[in-house]
């Protein structure tokens, strides 16, 4: 009788651990769609890309879970599944990361472009609101969007000024922000209002020039730091397979998986010391 009620204490027990651990995931997964879809939303919306960010939750989710088994099974490697299980819930974020350093990109080089293109226009004898339209129908993407958006605002109400600082709130971007202080200036004080976009597109034109020369001298350091950050990584994986017996202790005892977590917090902060070297800000 005794041993009858211990195992229904222990079964039940057991099965409200398994209900509150399954509430608690169930708990932290909503929790983790919800910043997920916010955050999609919002990149998003950003880069005018209209997706479902439920659906792409959807397709991150299904990443996760099939690519790391189909993986284990084709491979039988436990630590590559665990690298693909990191990779895929990593590479949505770093997917919106390409995607807005690629958009700023463009948005940083058709602003000269731009800014000649409403200087011609207002010494055609043209105002700046007509200068803004001719601007947006003949820029291309995604400059001629954020531009859309500022005239939007303008018709519903907003000043030019709220308007572009607003745009320079969201884009938060040197050049934009430049351009809008100087667009501000030169309508409260006055003066000549084509001659300072033409000054601010040869200023943002030297500025790209002395930025791509700047690429160009930093490459090289670049791609030691990528090379430096992942040869141990191949020559791990080569060891791996020709001598597996003396890469075992690295995988096998838990004082391997100590040494190979300090490996790799060490090379990442080498990792980011080279980069930092070779980042220089204009």
């Amino acid at each position: 009788m005794n041993r009858m009620l211990m195992t229904l204490v222990i079964g039940l027990a057991t099965t409200g651990a398994a209900l509150l651990l399954i509430r608690a995931g169930m708990a932290g997964y909503a929790a983790y769609r919800r910043r997920f879809t916010d955050n999609a939303r919002s990149k998003l919306e950003e880069a005018f890309l209209f997706f479902d960010p439920h659906k792409v939750f959807s397709v991150a989710v299904i990443g996760a879970v099939v690519g790391p088994i189909l993986l284990w099974f084709v491979t039988g490697s436990f630590v590559l599944a665990v690298g693909a299980l990191i990779l895929a819930i990593a590479l949505p974020r770093v997917a919106f990361a390409v995607i807005n350093k690629r958009r700023r990109a463009q948005l940083v080089a058709q602003l000269p472009d731009v800014l000649l293109v409403l200087s011609g226009s207002l010494r055609a004898g043209t105002s700046l609101q007509i200068a803004l339209d001719i601007a947006i129908r003949e820029t291309p993407k995604p400059l001629s969007q954020e531009l859309g958006v500022v005239v939007r605002e303008q018709r519903l109400g907003v000043a030019l000024e709220d308007a572009l600082e607003t745009m320079a709130a969201r884009l938060k971007l040197p050049e934009v922000e430049l351009v809008v202080a100087a667009m501000t200036i030169a309508r409260d004080v006055g003066g000549n209002l084509a001659e300072t976009f033409d000054r601010l597109a040869n200023t943002l034109r030297q500025k790209a020039q002395m930025e791509g020369k700047i690429r160009s001298l930093t490459s090289q350091g670049k791609l030691q730091g990528w090379i430096v950050g992942l040869l141990p990584v191949f020559l791990m994986l080569v060891l791996s397979k020709m001598q597996p017996d003396a890469m075992a202790p690295l995988f096998e005892p838990w004082l391997g998986w100590i040494v190979l977590g300090v490996i790799g917090v060490l090379e990442f902060i080498g990792f980011l010391m080279i980069r930092k070297i070779v980042t220089i800000d204009v």
